[in-house]
């Protein structure tokens, strides 16, 4: 069973396409793909399932497509079965470019292992490649490395905007705290909080080390071993510092003891504080040692008091993360999550729209259009943005993107698609969902912290839950009303 994973509005990626479509369906696949630009809840649970039980995915990206989030969550999902149970592998055809893929997709895909499509005379090159893959003859899993996540807004950039979020974070690096949680749900700017922290940190002459844990393979979530020994080496390469892992990284401590050295070696090394951002950290939350990676976490907090003479008052852990720590840690008194210096991140106030749409050259002039606009959007970054940039750029005025951004064809499509496909997948997160939108109030469980996490649902002052902004409303209304 094979899955051709494309974005159907990428002109670019048709013809390879249709050539990878015709030679699996000559050589006997049983093969799904689906053409369709526009979609429903039925298409995207099918799709969905097929890439359950596939035992290849191939997957076709251009420039077009690098940043579409549909075809990132596909991937996410193809990432998220191998992890269960070991299939389906995934094969990368790159069109019009040997360049990394940078965008969402990026995350998914390993750039050694693609296949580069070029000109129609790669067609059969290209086809036997893939073939080869499927039959088991070339290397195929995709393998990411620990690497800075692209779409993050740079905090030097004239784009960037402070929030309340953004001291919070200053005076908890200020005041050397042991843990520093940042939870947001996603794409509300926690990548871009992360890097705004690392330029204090290095502003101050102080060590830092990054990893991004949506960056790790499937084998490295399943063996702890591999695990610690990649955090440690990554550490030591950021951090430039030397250590005998061969004399010192030993079977009989076991993981955690092994990092637990390590990191006090690297402490020991220099005076400077140490702080060690971990982005993306629920990415963990599933795997089989998070309970025990956290509990780590948790020791290294606890050792400021049961060590006050050791190094661990100049180590400091920032976790940036989205779901709910008490769906999948065990024991959170065993973990770092009830400890920590809380920091949530909000977005957009009507306040912080204005003062982006002045960033981008007012091209909204009328407070009514501002307000029109956060309502619509509920103060969304990603969204936010999004909007200010087809505005600015003269691609869509105001009321052609307001009469067109909940369409399947409209300026928000891609996005709402993935956020379809996200809510498709779950029974409890559909009948949760439709009660929120037919204004029946949702408390607090599994399903309305998912929602959350995943930005659709936001929290109210009274503890219920509702539609994060009017556009998800207006959209999945339509999309889950239908049969």
């Amino acid at each position: 069973m094979v899955v051709l994973l494309y974005n159907p509005n990428a002109q670019a990626d048709q013809h390879v396409v249709g050539v990878l479509e015709q030679a699996l369906r000559t050589q006997g696949c049983d093969l799904f793909v689906d053409h369709r630009k526009e979609t429903n809840i039925q298409q995207a649970q099918i799709l969905v399932d097929w890439i359950r039980r596939a035992d290849h995915v191939v997957a076709v990206i251009s420039e077009e497509s690098s940043d579409s989030e549909t075809l990132e969550f596909q991937l996410e999902t193809v990432s998220a079965e191998r992890r269960k149970q070991g299939k389906p592998s995934l094969i990368t055809v790159r069109v019009n470019s040997d360049r990394p893929v940078v965008g969402p997709v990026g995350s998914y895909v390993l750039d050694e292992q693609m296949i580069v499509w070029n000109h129609p005379s790669d067609d059969n090159q290209v086809v036997g490649k893939v073939m080869a893959g499927i039959s088991g003859t070339a290397p195929v899993v995709s393998a990411p490395s620990l690497s800075e996540p692209a779409g993050a807004i740079r905090p030097s950039t004239r784009f960037y905007t402070l929030r309340k979020s953004d001291a919070d974070l200053d005076s908890a690096l200020w005041a050397a705290e042991s843990v520093i949680l940042i939870r947001g749900p996603r794409q509300i700017g926690k990548t871009s909080l992360i890097g705004r922290g690392a330029e204090l940190a290095n502003a101050l002459n102080w060590r830092t080390v990054s990893t991004d844990f949506q960056k790790l393979n499937a084998f490295q979530l399943t063996d702890v071993d591999k695990f610690c020994l990649l955090l440690a080496k990554t550490m030591a390469r950021q951090l430039e510092v030397e250590y005998d892992f061969e004399a010192h990284w030993v079977d009989d401590f076991g993981p955690n003891l092994n990092l637990d050295h390590f990191v006090k070696t690297v402490l020991r090394k220099s005076e400077q504080p140490l702080v060690w951002f971990m982005d993306e950290a629920d990415r963990i939350f599933t795997a089989p040692f998070a309970s025990d990676f956290y509990g780590l976490v948790r020791s290294w907090h606890n050792a400021r008091a049961t060590d006050p003479g050791g190094p661990w008052s100049r180590f400091t852990v920032v976790i940036g993360y989205a779901t709910e720590a008490r769906l999948f840690i065990q024991d959170l008194n065993q973990s770092p999550f009830n400890v920590g210096k809380q920091i949530s991140l909000e977005s957009f106030s009507l306040h912080q729209t204005t003062d982006l749409n002045v960033r981008y050259g007012e091209p909204l002039k009328r407070k009514s259009d501002l307000e029109g606009l956060q309502f619509l959007l509920g103060g969304q970054p990603m969204l936010t943005r999004r909007a200010l940039e087809l505005l600015a750029s003269g691609v869509m005025d105001y009321a052609s993107l307001i009469e067109s951004a909940e369409r399947d064809d409209g300026p928000f499509a891609d996005h709402l698609k993935r956020v379809l496909f996200a809510v498709s997948q779950a029974p409890d997160v559909l009948s949760t969902l439709r009660s929120s939108l037919a204004f029946v109030p949702v408390s607090d469980s599994d399903a309305v912290q998912r929602l959350i996490a995943a930005g659709i649902l936001r929290e109210t002052s009274d503890g219920n839950a509702t539609v994060a902004c009017d556009l998800y409303a207006q959209y999945l209304a339509r999309h889950l009303s239908a049969r």
